[in-house]
């Protein structure tokens, strides 16, 4: 089959040779507009922009902008929809370098009923940088993890346990430090391990952004490093169902993955009522390096979620379900029977097994079951503002079983884990958005949480107890805005109650009792020069209290294959983050993006290694225990984008991290190296029913991570690395359906490599070459009859 794929990938880049030389016009003009008040001239903000022709809508951000991408010249019509405003209908013809404003007219009378189409975006943090990733960047990332979708974020890295657990990081944080709020949720699950990933499907979001400074202020403790906000698109409001399935094969992995959404809305006398049901399916085999296949890497996933929403004119209510089902095999090579073994396997080049492929999971493996359901309302008034509530129940079940058996075959038979974990969430948000008075706009909210785990597994000790906590906050931020500057600012207090459940290396059972409270503030600007120039300030404290794990964990962590101990003596993490940037536009030619940060973080916690083997009855394990320092991370962030002519673009993305540990006064240990991404990108001009062809090709080039404490590790940090990529792609009609395919070519020259990042460079490289074949095809569009709405 896989073969049938590159023979197809064959005819479509011939395709691209016949599309080449053709004088259709290209389909690629981004459009950038500007919203405005009629009277006053100021930039609004979350005004829904709706391109009829194109079916597609767009909300303007905290500077008025709003930005639409792959238009083909013409006329189109534009319906501009703000509350407190008339709607604006106008007709644009859209050419390259065309920059129209919109300027909405307040009114005084009362909320029209097309409003419910999309309520004001209220937006938070906006002095903070963020980068955004739409529906067409995730459609070249379908059937990969969300650590991995976001790599090509400047800023972003990702820590991995093997090819199948990939977490982002985020200017150097990672773990429980960067908060995901999926669909409006905190994500609660056990976050807590880099070798957890998030138990998300990214097949789910049309849009992902990723805050990259401290979001605390907003969004509680887990902020301290960033917030990924994964959003599905709105459900739809014209009456009628329509739906897509979308097909993902891989060479390497022998990875297949396919995901279907269907969804609708009705008319008559439920309208305003809307659905969506998703499935999301994928299995993958070993993985295989240059030159040897990784025993036990391969891994299955079966996902689904639901949403069901009422909305009217002044309230709407949602409700939401979804679970997420994995199973992921764990590399053989890296459970190890004796330290003798151990070393050898550390500095062997190869596996010390070997392996050929196979679908089959066995021992070492983890198994997780993720369930969320969310129900959420808001109330619309006209002269009070915005009232929304938010209440989700989440649990989340991790089993984790070791390579070693038990010689009892009666147990065995059981296939009970050594690691076992039920943790289930409660969370409550209230937040109401006040109106727009003399320029000040804002949001007061109250949050809490409770929380509860229980551990079931085999192994007596564990590296995270049971244990109930209980979290409460409250914040206010505000925002000055007028002509181009734009001002906010941000206070908050939190107090989590934590009390455990566990017994002593002297088998005493105990229930230690934790208590934290903290006061965060946040100060930040947004300056538009002009219409290419932009600056972004902003200074925010943070906080995060030691997790039970880092407390009193103690025990084999069986999916990262070592030995971890806590110290209840740890402290409260604080950080003081000041970020900034400045972004210039100069049309469609060129656009920069330079960000810059200063994270001093007091009480840093992190996993040090003991540079000595644990040696138990089920082998030997590398032992890391917690410990605290002073640190600081400073980096840079640079985002490159420019048309060498109308068709050939050239993408720069540079991520530099400096994290310095002055407790010791040297360079604090697993701290990502500089990253170079460099794409050059050729679009031909359509023809016939192919559209938005394109061609691309990158160079990945990860450094040497030398700043590093000289014997600080169980090995050094690996060699640099370059990798190359290609891609290809088109749109096309068939029976009357546009259709997307792209083939993708990752690490091109087959190199072998390991990265820093990998929990399993220990034992083996990374994977070697890979070819993608991503489809997504739309099922259909049935509408309702027009006589059955009346």
């Amino acid at each position: 089959m896989f073969f049938r794929f590159i023979l197809f990938g064959f005819l479509l880049t011939g395709c691209f040779a016949s599309c080449y030389g053709q004088d259709t016009t290209l389909c690629r003009i981004a459009f950038h507009g500007h919203v405005i008040d009629s009277k006053s001239k100021e930039a609004l903000t979350g005004v829904v922009v709706f391109v009829k022709e194109l079916n597609q809508g767009a909300t303007s951000d905290v500077l008025g902008e709003v930005n639409f991408h792959a238009f083909c010249p013409g006329k189109y019509v534009f319906v501009c929809e703000l509350i407190g405003y008339e709607k604006l209908s106008d007709t644009i013809k859209v050419d390259n370098g065309i920059h129209p404003i919109f300027a909405l007219k307040p009114e005084d009378h009362k909320l029209h009923t097309i409003l419910i189409q999309g309520e004001r975006k209220k937006e938070d943090l906006v002095t903070i940088s963020r980068s955004t990733l739409d529906s067409t960047d995730l459609d070249k990332t379908r059937g990969q993890s969300l650590g991995e979708s976001l790599k090509d974020v400047a800023g972003m890295n990702s820590v991995q346990t093997g090819p199948g657990v990939s977490k982002p990081v985020i200017h150097g944080l990672y773990s429980n430090r960067i908060l995901i709020l999926n669909n409006g949720v905190r994500q609660e699950g056990q976050q807590w391990g880099m070798d957890h990933a998030p138990e998300v499907d990214p097949f789910t979001a049309s849009e992902i952004s990723v805050i990259k400074g401290a979001g605390s202020i907003r969004y509680g403790s887990d902020a301290i490093g960033g917030v990924i906000l994964l959003e599905p698109k709105k459900l739809p409001m014209t009456p009628g169902i329509n739906g897509e399935i979308t097909l993902v094969g891989a060479s390497n992995n022998r990875m297949g993955a396919g995901s279907a959404m269907l969804e609708g809305a009705l008319g008559k006398k439920l309208t305003g009522l809307s659905w969506r049901v998703q499935g999301t399916y994928r299995r993958a085999g070993n993985s295989e390096t240059p030159h040897y296949y990784l025993d036990n890497t391969g891994f299955e996933e079966i996902d689904f979620s639901g949403a069901l929403e009422y909305k009217k004119e002044h309230y709407g209510v949602q409700l939401y379900y979804s679970e997420f089902s994995s199973q992921i095999g764990i590399l053989t090579a890296s459970h190890i029977g004796n330290a003798s073994d151990l070393y050898l396997a550390i500095s062997s080049p190869v596996p010390i097994e070997k392996s050929v492929f196979s679908y089959k999971i066995d021992r070492p493996y983890q198994s997780i079951l993720h369930r969320l359901f969310k129900s959420s309302a808001y109330l619309l008034f006209p002269s009070l503002g915005k009232l929304a509530v938010t209440y989700a129940w989440q649990v989340d079940y991790r089993k984790e079983y070791s390579a070693d058996i038990s010689y009892n075959d009666s147990i065995a038979a059981l296939n009970l884990p050594e690691l076992y974990f039920k943790i289930l969430s409660n969370t409550l948000d209230l937040n109401w958005y006040h109106p727009t008075f003399r320029n000040f706009s804002g949001s007061i909210g109250i949050s809490a949480i409770t929380q509860g785990n229980v551990y079931r597994g085999t192994d007596f000790f564990s590296v995270i107890p049971n244990y109930r906590n209980y979290g409460t906050g409250t914040f206010i931020i505000e925002k000055w805005s007028k002509n181009k500057l734009s001002i906010e600012g941000g206070l908050r207090y939190d107090y989590l109650w934590l009390q455990v459940y566990m017994y002593n290396q002297n088998l005493v059972r105990v229930n230690p009792i934790h208590a934290y409270d903290n006061l965060t503030t946040s100060l930040g600007a947004t300056y538009k020069l002009n219409e290419k120039l932009s600056f972004y300030l902003n200074y925010g404290s943070a906080w995060r209290p030691p997790g039970p794990n880092e407390l009193y964990g103690m025990g084999v962590h069986v999916s990262a294959a070592t030995f971890e101990t806590g110290d209840s003596t740890l402290g409260v993490e604080k950080s003081y983050n000041f970020t900034g940037s400045v972004l210039y536009h100069l049309n469609e030619k060129l656009k920069v993006e330079l960000g810059l940060y200063n994270n001093t973080i007091d009480n840093f916690i992190y996993l040090k290694p003991d540079l000595k083997p644990v040696i138990l009855i089920s082998g030997a394990y590398p032992s890391f225990h917690y410990v605290q320092a002073n640190v600081v991370f400073r980096g840079i962030d640079l985002d490159f984008n420019y048309h060498i002519t109308r068709r050939l673009v050239f993408i720069s993305k540079s991520t530099f991290v400096r994290a310095f540990n002055y407790s010791i006064n040297d360079y604090l240990i697993f701290t990502p190296a500089d990253r170079f991404q460099n794409t050059v990108r050729y679009e031909f001009k359509p023809i016939g029913r192919w559209k938005k062809c394109y061609i691309g090709a990158t160079n990945i080039y990860v450094a040497h991570q030398n700043r590093v404490p000289p014997n600080s590790d169980f090995a050094a940090p690996p060699a640099s690395y370059t990798l190359f990529n290609a891609e290809v792609g088109t749109f096309f009609d068939l029976w009357k359906r546009p259709m997307e395919i792209n083939i993708s070519v990752n690490n091109i020259a087959n190199t072998a490599y390991r990265d820093y990042l990998d929990q399993l460079r220990y034992y083996a490289d990374e994977s070697g070459r890979n070819f993608i074949i991503r489809l997504k095809i739309p099922l259909f569009r049935a509408r309702v009859a027009k006589d059955a709405l009346n």
